[in-house]
């Protein structure tokens, strides 16, 4: 799990009953400062990771046992293990106790998976989703030029990955490359990746994986806070903008909780080490608000959020004929190279997504917990050309889909076994999801109605060191597109309906306190979306002719991963395999013949279908060389390919290997928590890729399987200080980074502006992070 080195301890312990010396399943660890906590295993013990140095409040508590209460101290030590507690009975009369433990979404499943928090996911600030996960082992950015990122694990990206923006399934036009999640980085207080497929709980599509974006818990103490978060980078001259303000009320408004946020983010042309890329600015402004009421054994939540961007896109890459497309990728650098600049003209993006969310909980009697969650979400999408067709304003491509969602999840309340030797705790639930989609102008993709519903139940058992988990899940999803016959003048569709049915089984074993080994196998499976069956036209934003196959069939995923975690005093880390098998992968396969439009001749596209094999090894390792000194190793590698055509596949992950050094001090001066660190990112040259052959096709020359060889390997330098200071009565995190410090000029072969130019040169970050306390209350 890739966290700040300052901020890395796990401290473990046992809870027992005083009167039978016997462990006490279920029993809960709160930590006052931090208001989290974990509960009770089988056994009794408990882990909290995650703890940065300081001073610590532990409550013990139990139904029908006195609280107890421990202080405990956590300096730079790798793992702590608190004394064993022995709660004592409580002979009074029981009053009614709600025990709320806050904990990740993704903490209910058993499989592989990594986040970021805390001073690790400060340091990522400014930056978007896709480049901010690129910091954890098995994750990667497929990039369209400077601005526009979207995540990539073990390999696959778009449909194939599920991202839950606050509990709630992102939607929007996100099937292409150049379509990066509309998600505010800011809000999160944690990122959390599972890697593998984890359809069972979350839905069809998560065959790659999820991404939780995790905002932090809403504040219970009565009285005002806020943050601010200010963010500047040379390369673009950018400047970054976050505030945050929440607060509690008391008395007869105890329970409710607010929390208002907001973004803005400016950036002006990205530099390579010798020239500007034109139009690469790039605009945003977000916000949102939350409003929590929790009474007793129930809870009410209402979010709104509004992500607003507008992209620009690089002139360069920008065509008119296929003439022009080989001519500009032989070209060595780009033919216009103009100075810095914050203007922001055709071609560009504009993007703008809106998400509410209701969601209740209740307690029930018997045991367990009821959550219903209801959400709508408009996802508006307007691509601008180069050149417009028709000298007007309007966009080129316009595209609006508005989906609703409505969950129903019921985790039962935890089951001893006779003897109290094990217990059972699981869930089930319902999810459903309707879409709608309506466009305008240019033809990319049909108008089209979708429908989903899915069932699951996931259950584990945990006895002694043992863990075992399994899931099933149903599905059932139908889509239907409107087409116009040109001929006739009317309207016509194509209906579609597929189900299918899932299913996992993993097991985790703690074969002593500090190493552990977990294994799953999981089956996943992806519908065929619009783009898949229907796309026919000049994606504006790719610069390509994009064709749908309307036979391609769902996709099916078989998911096998192992690994084996090590959480020492000096060396901790954790080394995973993985293995994924996808029958029916849908790709967009070039064609050999251009297509020839108004604007030009174009690259073009068909979706076609094959089985795909996506197999590799992620390992990461931490090691203190002294109190101070910490040594940090991320690697993975990552081997596709395609079994039908007996060929590698295209956009595929390099290997890597990220590598740091970070010395840490406690105090220097009035300054607290300072450290510094150096980090070299070694990226391979992506041998296995299809081969880039050429042919003459009346006098043209029409390349096939790619249309240049992938880029050299490259190493880039890193550097990053930071402190904590007191302005005033607050504690301000001050922080100066800086990325490929050799100005190195280098290109990555997941950029699809890789033809055309070079990737950013140097950039030097400095973030500000200020917590206020605007008004306190007793």
């Amino acid at each position: 799990m890739a966290q700040s080195d300052s901020c890395r301890t796990v401290l473990t312990g046992r809870i027992l009953g005083n009167d039978t010396h016997q462990p006490l399943p279920g029993a809960t660890v709160y930590v006052r400062e931090l208001k989290t906590g974990a509960v009770a295993d089988s056994a009794g013990n408990f882990q909290i990771n995650q703890l940065c140095a300081g001073t610590y409040t532990l409550d013990y508590q139990f139904v029908g046992y006195k609280t107890s209460t421990q202080s405990i101290r956590v300096g730079r030590e790798r793992q702590i293990t608190a004394n064993v507690v022995q709660l004592v009975p409580d002979s009074q009369t029981l009053q009614e106790v709600v025990v709320t433990e806050h904990r990740s979404e993704a903490q209910q499943l058993l499989q592989t998976q990594v986040s970021l928090s805390g001073a690790t996911l400060d340091q990522t600030r400014g930056q978007s989703l896709g480049e901010s996960l690129k910091a954890l082992a098995g994750l990667n950015s497929i990039q369209t030029g400077p601005s526009i990122s979207k995540p990539v694990i073990h390999g696959l990206y778009s449909n194939r990955i599920i991202i839950l923006n606050n509990g709630i399934r992102q939607e929007d036009q996100q099937w292409g490359t150049e379509h990066a999640p509309q998600v505010d980085q800011f809000l999160a207080s944690r990122l959390t990746v599972i890697k593998g497929a984890a359809s069972i709980r979350y839905g069809s599509d998560a065959i790659g994986g999820v991404i939780l974006v995790e905002p932090k818990v809403m504040p219970t103490k009565p009285g005002i806070n806020g943050e601010v978060n200010l963010v500047g980078g040379t390369n673009g001259r950018m400047g970054v903008a976050s505030g945050m303000v929440e607060g509690a009320f008391d008395k007869k408004l105890s329970g409710l909780s607010w929390r208002i946020q907001g973004t803005l983010k400016r950036s002006g042309y990205v530099k390579t080490p010798n020239y500007y890329l034109e139009n690469t600015s790039y605009h945003e402004n977000n916000f949102s608000g939350d409003l929590h009421y929790d009474h007793r054994n129930i809870g009410v939540e209402l979010f709104y959020s509004q992500f607003d961007t507008k992209i620009g896109l690089f002139t360069g890459a920008q065509v008119g004929s296929l003439a022009d497309l080989y001519t500009a990728i032989s070209r060595p650098e780009p033919l216009v190279q103009p100075g810095f600049s914050y203007a922001l003209n055709r071609p560009y993006q504009a993007v703008r997504h809106g998400l509410f969310k209701a969601r209740a909980h209740v307690h029930l009697q018997g045991g367990g917990t009821l959550t219903a969650t209801f959400a709508r979400q408009q996802n508006t999408r307007q691509e601008y050309d180069y050149i417009s067709f028709s000298g007007i304003t309007t966009p080129e491509l316009s595209l609006k889909l508005v989906t609703h969602t409505a969950d129903l999840i019921w985790e039962h309340a935890p089951i001893k076994t006779k003897g109290g030797t094990g217990q059972w705790s699981g869930s089930a639930g319902f999810n459903g999801i309707t879409q709608g989609n309506v466009r305008q102008y240019l033809f990319l993709i049909p108008n089209f109605r979708n429908y989903g519903a899915g069932l699951f139940a996931i259950e584990r058992y945990a006895v002694g060191r043992f863990t075992v988990e399994g899931g099933l899940r149903y599905d059932y999803r139908w889509l239907r597109g409107y087409f116009l016959d040109e001929v006739t003048k009317q309207t016509y569709s194509e209906t579609h309906n597929w189900q299918n049915a899932n299913g996992s089984l993993g097991a985790a074993y703690q074969l002593r306190p500090d190493l552990t080994l977990t294994a799953n196998f999981s089956t996943a499976w992806r519908a065929p979306n619009v783009a898949d069956l229907y796309s026919n036209g000049l994606h504006q934003s790719a610069v390509a002719y994009e064709r749908g196959n309307p036979n391609v069939q769902p996709e099916q995923a078989y998911n096998g991963n192992l690994v084996l975690a090590y959480a020492g005093k000096r060396l901790s880390g954790e080394i995973g395999i993985y293995s994924n098998r996808i029958d029916n992968y849908i790709y967009l396969k070039p064609d050999s013949v251009p297509v020839v439009r108004q604007r030009g001749a174009f690259p073009s596209y068909t979706y076609a279908q094959v089985l795909a094999t996506f197999r590799g090894v992620d390992a990461s390792l931490t090691y203190k060389l002294t109190d101070q000194l910490t040594l940090t190793s991320k690697n993975s590698l990552l081997f596709a390919y395609n079994q039908t055509d007996h060929d590698f596949l295209v956009s595929i992950p390099a290997n890597r290997s990220d590598n740091s050094l970070r010395y840490d001090w406690e105090t220097v001066g009035k300054l607290a928590k300072v450290y510094v660190s150096v980090s070299g990112l070694y990226v391979a040259r992506q041998n296995r890729a299809p081969s880039v052959t050429t042919r003459q096709d009346n006098g043209a020359i029409i390349f096939t399987g790619d249309f240049g060889p992938p880029p050299p390997a490259y190493l880039l330098l890193g550097a990053e200080a930071g402190f904590q200071t007191q302005l005033g009565n607050q504690p301000m995190s001050i922080s100066l980074s800086g990325t490929n410090l050799a100005n190195v000029a280098y290109r990555d072969y997941l950029n699809r502006f890789r033809y055309f130019a070079n990737e950013p040169g140097r950039n030097i970050m400095l973030k500000v992070k200020l917590p206020l306390a605007l008004a306190k209350r007793s």
